[in-house]
């Protein structure tokens, strides 16, 4: 009886998986949203969620894009918790704002406590240590450049939950991997997302947004003031401006020569 269920339960699956997918392409052409089919395949149990009682699971839509934790690639350290997998995916995005830009983060709490712009991967990880000793202990790091081995030494003697990047030299990883908990990820990087949706569950019902990717560029004109900013001013104003969309409640973020 029980294989039976369980045979019948993928037959289901399998023929349902089918029509959903006729059903989502021709509700599209057609421009129907009074029903919502999503498909998310199940990637990793969890040992918990938020809180030790609480069961997790984390799963994967079957549409892989860009900065995304489904997609990564783990190299080293232990299995990543609800809560580690919650800040990455904000430092991601706080990442994804800078595009080829040389940057860095630490993230904790889903909050920035330092970031930075660089000349070139290490520059940009000093600057963002040196914004917040302290609160970044037992963080994230996030960055899109290639981390070497001399990035991977600034980084080894700070207590770190996570480092993502595009990619990890192998004098690199020979550095970090000494450290047996700590979570290197390779991350996709190599291209903006298309269009995407963002989902939020709330008791008995779901929210659906277009994930928010964009940030209008600030220019001098916009100022409505008599004493305008100067060239420095507005690069930093620049960089500010795409820290403070990702901090949480009522926000402010200081900035100056790159860095928070």
């Amino acid at each position: 009886k029980e294989t039976r269920l369980e045979l019948s339960a993928k037959a289901y699956t399998h023929t349902a998986e089918y029509d959903m997918c006729i059903a989502a392409y021709m509700r599209k052409a057609a421009g129907l949203n009074e029903k919502l089919f999503l498909e998310y395949d199940l990637k990793q149990g969890l040992r918990y969620g938020e809180n030790p009682h609480q069961d997790a699971k984390f799963y994967a839509a079957q549409e892989q894009v860009p900065y995304s934790l489904a997609s990564a690639k783990q190299l080293h350290g232990k299995e990543l918790s609800y809560n580690n997998i919650q800040d990455a995916n904000a430092a991601l995005n706080i990442v994804r704002e800078f595009g080829k830009t040389p940057f860095c983060v630490g993230l904790k709490h889903m909050n920035p406590c330092g970031a930075a712009i660089g000349k070139n991967g290490v520059e940009a990880w000093q600057k963002a240590y040196d914004a917040d000793r302290v609160s970044i202990f037992g963080g994230i790091v996030a960055t899109n450049c290639v981390v070497d081995k001399e990035m991977a030494e600034g980084m080894k003697p700070v207590f770190l939950e996570i480092i993502m990047a595009p990619r990890f030299t192998e004098e690199a990883l020979a550095v970090l991997e000494t450290k047996k908990n700590l979570r290197l990820l390779e991350v996709d990087m190599s291209s903006e997302s298309p269009k995407q949706m963002q989902y939020v569950s709330v008791n008995g019902g779901l929210l659906a947004q277009q994930l928010d990717t964009e940030t209008i560029r600030l220019t001098k004109e916009m100022c409505v003031t008599e004493t305008q900013p100067t060239d420095e001013q507005m690069s930093d104003l620049q960089f500010g401006w795409h820290i403070v969309k990702h901090v949480k409640s009522n926000a402010i973020v200081v900035v100056k020569d790159g860095r928070t």
